[in-house]
């Protein structure tokens, strides 16, 4: 177990929860490690304010086989999170949070518009993925080839996923989704 990036995981779920972007135990976070052989992620059933060590699991990418210090699961979404580490080579994090204000651009039929701010825009809105059941294999499937072409994506219905080279970019990208979110609610509340 390499305990640098297990308490990189640590330090960003109890950042992510301070900045109330986890709803109860709704979210993981994952990292793939050096060799790109094992990613850990989070366990299935988290809570992220007192996420601890023993709540993030080692996971071999090739089989799926993982390592648990208390006989946890990993996350339902371990498969989303290997399908984009198997489709980009840049990324070496996955982010995923339920954060009140992107999510609920995820429950409506508003579109989440990209604004500057965070590299380049690439589009006039945040990326979207219709609704599949959480943790099966078609959220995986569709999440993923998303994510192929996009850092962030929203899931109708269900929440926000970002990417990035390292988990600070990642986090920091949801920040930043959550932020544009707000400030275009409020934005749309001024102009009722």
């Amino acid at each position: 177990m390499d305990n640098n990036i297990i308490e990189k995981i640590v330090r960003t779920a109890h950042h992510i929860y301070d900045k109330d972007m986890i709803l109860g135990k709704a979210g993981n976070i994952s990292i793939l490690d050096d060799s790109g052989e094992y990613m850990y992620i989070t366990a299935s059933g988290t809570d992220f304010k007192s996420l601890v060590h023993d709540d993030v699991i080692k996971v071999n990418i090739n089989d799926l086989s993982y390592v648990s210090s208390k006989d946890k699961v990993p996350s339902m979404e371990t498969n989303l999170h290997l399908g984009v580490y198997q489709k980009r080579s840049d990324v070496k994090s996955v982010v995923h949070v339920h954060s009140p204000y992107a999510t609920a651009f995820a429950f409506s039929n508003k579109k989440l518009r990209q604004l500057e701010g965070f590299g380049e825009i690439t589009g006039e809105y945040i990326a979207e993925v219709d609704y599949y059941a959480p943790g099966s294999k078609k959220l995986a499937k569709h999440a993923s080839d998303a994510l192929k072409n996009e850092d962030s994506v929203l899931l109708k219905d269900h929440g926000v996923i970002t990417v990035g080279k390292d988990i600070d970019e990642a986090t920091l990208l949801c920040e930043y989704i959550e932020g544009i979110a707000k400030t275009q609610y409020i934005t749309h509340m001024l102009n009722l």
